[in-house]
């Protein structure tokens, strides 16, 4: 078939229609996108909000995704160790327990981006206040602004520049059980709050429902493809919650969100992301009328792919599932066309999948492995051609 525009690439693939290839969707964090930019002298490698992605198109990308949530604003920003910076949401955010590098140590890890190796990892930033953990909290809490221009205003640039051509994708993460536990209340007080206080559990899951409706529906309306929303509730052998207390917490108030988000635009399409193992709940999905399921992290249930594809991949469109836990960062070259070609036997025959990292790529991937990768998905992902003949 004739080749397609990236914009209606994504699109048929997400509806299950024929396509020339399969799309692609590349995310990483800023220290693994400054390493591949210099290869094409790339300068502007902004990542999170307002970023550039000039580099992800240059590597094939189908879809611009642009990060509006919660986690837009920290996981990417500068944040000098023993510093506390807060969000529109009061959340506090600093460093994670590693002490960081000294400026000994910085200048070596600068060494490692002349070089087509690894990088050393990086100290992440990490929530370290949050605002709601008590029911006086929530009382006096006030809610951010959906309709606030800093988050809007850039969409509206993003989608006259770029539209006609690629497809948009608005990003909303962390939503629900993940803004609750990792941001606002705090990862331990929210699990025990769930037994111990759950009137406070519900009355956060409530003000961050309306929230982030209200802040899709104003997002829909500016004309943007899909809105991803994001709520990691899978760990690496089993999900975090029972699939009941996800059905009890989650499943009612993501259907009034997705009802309330296709009132504003009903051929909107929807992603719902987890990381680590959440099939046991890719059926809900399914029911709320999720259009696109991902990242498909290959963890716990989420390994055997073919059986998920036999079982789940007529419903819904598949993104993600090629390991950058291991295999990225430590696989040899071979391993990972392997792993590439793998992927696409797996999950992309008969269409209705985007292929992409299971994660973002990050500091710690060889040079190597990405073009070994971006070569194999070439190679592999070209309908009529094997594996996909």
């Amino acid at each position: 078939m004739k080749e397609l525009l990236p914009r209606e690439r994504f699109a048929r693939a997400v509806r299950h229609e024929k396509v020339d290839r399969v799309p692609l969707l590349y995310r990483m964090k800023s220290e693994a996108k400054e390493k591949i930019a210099r290869i094409y002298g790339i300068t502007k490698t902004g990542t999170g909000m307002k970023h550039n992605p000039e580099l992800e198109l240059r590597l094939g990308n189908d879809a611009i995704i642009y990060q509006i949530g919660i986690n837009a604003q920290f996981s990417h920003r500068p944040i000098k160790i023993g510093e506390t910076w807060y969000n529109h949401f009061g959340v506090g955010y600093g460093k994670s327990g590693l002490k960081g590098r000294t400026p000994e140590e910085h200048e070596e890890f600068t060494k490692t981006q002349d070089f087509w190796g690894p990088a050393k990892v990086v100290p992440e930033n990490f929530p370290n206040f949050h605002p709601i953990t008590s029911m006086e909290d929530l009382k006096n809490y006030t809610w951010p602004d959906p309709a606030d221009p800093e988050l809007l205003d850039p969409i509206r640039t993003l989608l006259e520049e770029y539209q006609d051509e690629y497809f948009i994708i608005v990003d909303l993460s962390s939503t629900l059980i993940e803004a609750a536990y990792a941001h606002v209340v705090g990862t331990q007080n929210f699990f025990l709050y769930m037994f111990d206080q759950p009137e406070l559990i519900d009355g956060v899951l409530d003000g961050l429902t309306e929230y982030y409706t209200q802040l899709g529906k104003n997002v829909i309306d500016l004309g943007i493809d899909m809105i991803r929303v994001g709520d990691d509730v899978g760990a690496q052998q089993s999900m975090m919650i029972s699939p009941l207390q996800w059905r009890q917490l989650a499943k009612p108030r993501f259907q009034y969100m997705f009802d309330e988000f296709r009132k504003s635009n009903n051929d909107i399409f929807i992603k719902l992301h987890s990381c680590g193992d959440y099939s046991p709940i890719i059926g809900d999905m399914i029911e709320l009328g999720v259009d696109l399921s991902g990242l498909m992290q290959p963890t716990g249930g989420n390994k055997n792919q073919v059986e998920l594809k036999k079982m789940f991949g007529k419903d819904i469109a598949f993104i993600g599932g090629f390991d950058v836990q291991r295999l990225l960062p430590r696989g040899q070259v071979e391993q990972v066309r392997q792993g590439v070609c793998d992927v696409m036997k797996n999950l992309a025959v008969d269409g209705g999948y985007i292929f992409s990292p299971s994660h973002y790529i990050l500091a710690d991937v060889p040079i190597q492995n990405i073009f070994a990768m971006l070569e194999a998905q070439r190679d592999f992902g070209t309908y009529g051609k094997y594996p996909l003949n």
